[in-house]
């Protein structure tokens, strides 16, 4: 996966950034990305600065995050507050914001298993509850829509074709996929909600307790399947944000939304399976990991609902 550079980020060019906010002399340190979207820079102890990569998609990113993030706190979500967003680019050839800073560690750089993890989650699962019922249509937030993923029936075919594995696993794949479709379809119709659209462990940050602290990076956000934010994470730790997720909102109990949640997870590894390795990349990036996660958890749950969708 190329991706596109960044602008200059010279020493010069940040200090420019810094005076246009009053920052002036304020120390400022490359942090290290765990994310592919932004470089991300401290600025003193108090804030974090976010710069897009070269490209319309990363840009329009930002601009989506300058607009989701004061309407997610609104509703109660633990992300860090805007400071200052400017796409004047008088000092950058991109739109770059200011951010309070989370004084912590992104879960993915804590190799916990999910368990160990459990109530890391569940706070999650509450703050996916409080955006999906908070967040409501307004003329700001209206518009932001997420770049569905194809319908993954065709991939099985095309990734046998590949030489990734044969006719029946391919057969055996469709099956599968064609019974989650038929449980999920078979419940309520899931409302159209407000989505984070990216939450993985990239994205979530920790005390060094273990302690929920934010969910950052809104440049996936839009609106959608509320079961599509349950993707993205392995698929052990599904239970727990469930649990937390009911904790604030109603969920049917007929395993619908679990459906979801599988097909959806499916349809990841599937579409991240059509990539080349990605060594330097998060787990939720890496061609192999989410399918081989999703397979040895549905292989171990004791989960009555989840037991009854493996494959």
């Amino acid at each position: 996966m190329e991706l596109p550079e960044f602008p200059d980020l010279s020493l010069e060019r940040l200090a420019a950034v810094l005076a246009a906010h009053n920052l002036a002399g304020s120390p400022v340190t490359r942090l290290a990305e765990v994310g592919i979207f932004n470089a991300i820079f401290a600025v003193g102890n108090r804030l974090v600065l976010r710069v897009p990569r070269l490209h319309p998609a990363f840009v329009d990113a930002t601009r989506k995050e300058a607009l989701a993030v004061p309407a997610a706190r609104r509703a109660g979500v633990r992300t860090p507050r805007l400071v200052a967003f400017d796409d004047t680019l008088d000092v950058l050839p991109v739109p770059y914001s200011l951010y309070e800073r989370v004084t912590g560690t992104a879960l993915e750089l804590t190799p916990m298993d999910p368990s160990a993890a459990s109530e890391v989650y569940r706070e999650l699962g509450r703050d996916l509850a409080r955006l999906h019922l908070g967040v409501k249509p307004s003329e700001a937030i209206a518009g932001l829509d997420i770049e569905e993923l194809p319908e993954p029936e065709e991939w099985p075919a095309e990734l046998a074709s590949s030489g990734y594995f044969g006719r029946s696993e391919q057969q055996w794949i469709l099956a599968w996929i064609t019974r989650l479709r038929r449980c999920a379809a078979a419940g309520p119709a899931r409302p159209n909600v407000f989505r984070h659209g990216d939450v993985q462990a990239t994205n979530v940050m920790v005390s060094d307790r273990l302690h929920y602290l934010a969910i950052l990076d809104w440049g996936g956000c839009g609106w959608g399947d509320p079961a599509h934010d349950f993707a993205g994470v392995p698929f052990e730790a599904v239970p727990f944000m469930l649990a937390g997720y009911r904790d604030e909102r109603t969920v049917p109990a007929d395993g619908s939304f679990e459906a979801a949640i599988v097909l959806r997870q499916l349809q990841l590894a599937l579409f991240l399976m059509r990539r080349p390795s990605q060594p330097d990349r998060s787990w939720a990036e890496r061609p192999l990991g989410m399918m081989l996660d999703l397979l040895r958890g549905l292989a171990r749950t004791s989960n009555d609902t989840f037991l009854g969708l493996r494959p």
